[in-house]
């Protein structure tokens, strides 16, 4: 799931464009800082999503909800799954008495149509199981969905916020793995003072 919310935002996230005149400038990190004398800079949103803890606190909640979710459907299913063999065992039972003749037939129609009424029930259960788990699929969907648009919102909210003090032309976004940016100047990456503002600017009453 982790993963999944990483590679959700990349896709969404694209990249944050300005258009103000680049300049040397300084972004602060603490005890260093980011030189930068270009117009461009860039940041790796997987180190960004994996640090960002309104990102884990959200991916934990959507986890626990899953969790809960699966294991409620896996248990009805089981449930259902225990019937059928039951069910089964009181036909191959009940035909045995009927080929060993020892039960009589108006008893064994009687039989039968108990059976059938079971099998009724389950069939219904069964519809309702597949219902609820379409419903169930449905709404973690939407709310993995949501889930990934706040985060990708918030970093490059963010980062917008953190251009318009420091204005470079663009900043890129990309992957530590496979992104755009196979090569670039360390200096220019603004990944570690973008996890800093977001974690500074989060507290766990704003999820």
């Amino acid at each position: 799931m982790k993963k999944f919310l990483i590679a959700a935002v990349a896709l969404a996230m694209g990249f944050t464009a300005c258009n103000n005149a680049g300049k040397t400038v300084e972004v602060a990190t603490g005890a260093d800082s980011i030189a930068t004398t270009g117009k461009i800079a860039y940041f790796y949103i997987d180190q960004v999503v994996d640090a960002y803890q309104f990102a884990k606190d959200k991916q934990a909640d959507f986890q626990k909800k899953y969790d809960d979710a699966t294991k409620k459907l896996a248990n009805t299913e089981k449930s259902i799954q225990r019937d059928q063999t039951n069910l089964q065992k009181k036909a191959n039972e009940l035909q045995d008495k009927v080929n060993k003749v020892l039960i009589t037939q108006a008893n064994a129609q009687a039989e039968m149509e108990k059976l059938a009424a079971e099998e009724q029930k389950i069939n219904k259960r069964i519809a309702s199981y597949q219902t609820e788990a379409q419903k169930v699929s449905a709404e973690l969907a939407e709310e993995e969905m949501v889930m990934t648009n706040q985060v990708m919102h918030n970093i490059t909210e963010f980062v917008k916020g953190l251009n318009t003090d420091y204005q470079f032309d663009i900043i890129l976004q990309s992957t530590t793995v496979g992104g755009a940016i196979i090569n670039a100047n360390p200096a220019l990456d603004l990944t570690a003072v973008i996890i800093k503002g977001l974690n500074e600017a989060y507290t766990p009453e704003s999820k």
